[in-house]
């Protein structure tokens, strides 16, 4: 059962160091760095050969060419809080901003990205597999769920910003838990990391997905533990944490072979300074399938470091210098899977919706990676109801998937008007770009408004319907507490309408004004966009809606409002119409002046006879 490893080991020995530069293929010689922030906020300075350099350029320098980076699910409260490294416990470190700090580090330096999930707000290790806070107390299904929406979510924002993993590992030192859910009901463990595992598929189903056992070794139940993961979880590759051997990493040898059997990859993550070509040529032994090995944090870990300490200042030392050994001898190179520095194709991706709804994309942008899985979901706005897809897709269900993507994808959704009420229409059924939906600020009606980002651009669309063709007053309810006019434009179905309209200081966000702009409007359905036109963004949108000209509004609650009968009529009529502003503030009634309006609003006194 264990033969595999020695007959490798054995044909490699006899092949000798000839074989070596003949059999050269892509091998991994990486570092797990996760705390080169944390020391380099600390004042942290690295040197090689009496020079200071980057970290990176130093470790790219002696042949490294992977770098493996943790993540939690909340640092905030976990990790960052319990501040191993000395680091500003106030500072989320191990987070998604950071995480995204590293990987641009990696990319630029022309590196492999290897992702490491610890599925817990804080170090996931053999003894401690703690839930997520956000997560105790759920059924395991809803376990699955929040699992798999954090790693999509990490996924899709590395994704978003070009910095694509080529190795993800679900769960850290898994040998018999995984965010607090054990192993002894196999079912419900491997439910989280397999949704872990789909979120990352989903969103490329190229990049390689690692498990990692602690202890791979006989005696600490690496066989058993093994067939478990065989049989219940979707992998590519095994790695193990081989610090410790017991007789030449013979049972590393005995306890991988059971993997390569199954023509799975094996991996060494991670070990210390000590061993390195132990380890190393263990790993090289199994062939296409050991793809490498991983150091643990070599600048400042305790055992035999690869960096000398003197307080902030890393210097380089024979450790590395014998890393960087290995990695010559073995052509260490990054196997093709690997995308970095390498032309990715990506097929275009173009959604159309007229009005009623929006396309959701379960992997976002207009360029998607070949071979991505895609689903596309018709998502109606309240008071819309979906209808049928047109382009590529002619059928009716609200979701569309395309299993690989392999060519270009032109796709549109129809929706049609069911709703009641078509004078009034909240933010929060819009389709937001660079907007985001808020309840922070009171006074706002519905379930909140549209906070459009701080940038020239950012948007809320809101598809109306009128009964005909012709002008329409439309008024827009708003916030705006800062000190700035925040003008936007009005568009109506693609076509400027409106260039500019002027959005002064309300005084605060919870004050809430209107302003009315007349627009153009064909009868049946149309999109209005309101969108920022400064770098300071637009105001806060809490709704827009429709001005019935035949009605008559009371100004206070003891004011009548009578139409025709001779009685006084008070209308409250906003500053910010558009018709008002352009033709001044000076209100004329039956021919006489009745002053200037006020900064907001103003009451009329309109007599009849």
């Amino acid at each position: 059962m264990f033969g595999l490893g020695k007959i490798i080991r054995k044909t490699a020995l006899v092949l000798g160091a000839v074989a070596v530069a003949a059999l050269a293929r892509p091998y991994i010689v990486g570092v797990d760095v996760s705390w080169v922030l944390e020391d380099e906020s600390l004042g942290a300075k690295y040197y090689d050969n009496g020079k200071q350099q980057d970290l990176f350029d130093i470790l790219q320098n002696h042949g490294i060419n992977f770098i493996r980076v943790r993540t939690f699910v909340n640092s905030c409260i976990g990790y960052a809080k319990e501040s191993y490294s000395g680091a500003n416990s106030n500072v989320c470190w191990c987070d998604l901003e950071h995480t995204i700090a590293l990987a641009k580090r990696i990319k630029a330096h022309n590196m492999g990205f290897f992702l490491d999930f610890h599925m817990s707000d804080t170090w996931a290790s053999i003894g401690h597999q703690n839930v997520p806070a956000s997560w105790a107390g759920k059924s395991n299904a809803e376990m699955g769920k929040l699992a798999y929406n954090h790693v999509k979510t990490t996924m899709d924002a590395l994704m978003k910003a070009g910095l694509r993993p080529d190795m993800v590992q679900v769960g850290n030192e898994i040998n018999s838990r995984v965010a607090g859910v054990s192993l002894s009901k196999t079912a419900d463990f491997a439910n989280i990391i397999n949704s872990g595992v789909r979120a990352v598929r989903e969103t490329d189903p190229s990049i390689k997905i690692v498990m990692q056992h602690g202890q791979p070794r006989p005696e600490k139940g690496f066989a058993d533990w093994y067939n478990k993961i065989h049989a219940n979880i979707d992998y590519d590759a095994i790695c193990g944490s081989t610090y410790g051997t017991t007789n030449n990493g013979q049972d590393w040898r005995d306890m991988f072979g059971l993997v390569v059997k199954n023509k799975k990859a094996v991996l060494s993550c991670e070990y210390t300074g000590e061993r390195t070509a132990l380890v190393n040529s263990v790993f090289y032994e199994f062939g296409d399938l050991g793809w490498g090995t991983f150091v643990w944090e070599p600048t400042r870990y305790s055992n035999k470091p690869m960096f000398d300490r003197d307080g902030q200042k890393y210097t380089a030392n024979a450790r590395l210098r014998e890393l960087r050994d290995i990695a010559k001898k073995y052509n260490a190179t990054l196997p093709d899977w690997v995308q970095n520095g390498k032309a990715v194709k990506k097929y275009n991706v173009k959604t159309t919706v007229a009005y009623g709804g929006s396309i959701a994309q379960s992997i976002e942008g207009s360029e998607i990676a070949e071979g991505s899985k895609v689903t596309f979901t018709a998502v109606p706005q309240e008071g819309w109801e979906f209808v049928a897809w047109t382009g590529d897709n002619t059928g009716n269900g609200k979701e569309y998937t395309v299993a690989s993507l392999g060519k270009d994808v032109n796709l549109g959704a129809t929706f049609k008007f069911v709703g009641k009420d078509s004078l009034k229409y909240e933010a929060e059924n819009g389709v937001f770009n660079k907007a985001v939906l808020e309840s922070t600020h009171e006074g706002f009606s519905g379930k909140g408004y549209a906070n459009l980002d701080n940038e020239v651009g950012s948007s809320v669309t809101l598809s109306v319907v009128t009964a005909s063709e012709g002008d329409k007053d439309v008024k827009i309810v708003f916030a705006n507490g800062s000190t700035a006019n925040r003008p936007v434009s009005v568009v109506v179905n693609g076509k400027v309408q409106v260039e500019s309209v002027d959005f002064e200081s309300t005084g605060a966000w919870e004050s809430w004004d209107s302003s009315t702009v007349t627009l153009r409007l064909p009868a049946g359905a149309s999109a209005i966009t309101i969108a920022s036109l400064t770098k300071d963004g637009g105001p806060n949108i809490d709704r827009i809606e429709f001005v019935d000209k035949n009605a008559v509004v009371p100004v206070n609650p003891g004011d009548s409002a009578v139409g025709d009968s001779g009685t006084t009529v008070l209308q409250r009529i906003p500053v910010r119409s558009n018709t008002l502003r352009n033709g001044g503030r000076n209100f004329l009634v039956n021919g006489r002046s009745v002053g200037a309006l006020k900064n907001r609003a103003s009451r009329i006194r309109v007599y009849t006879k």
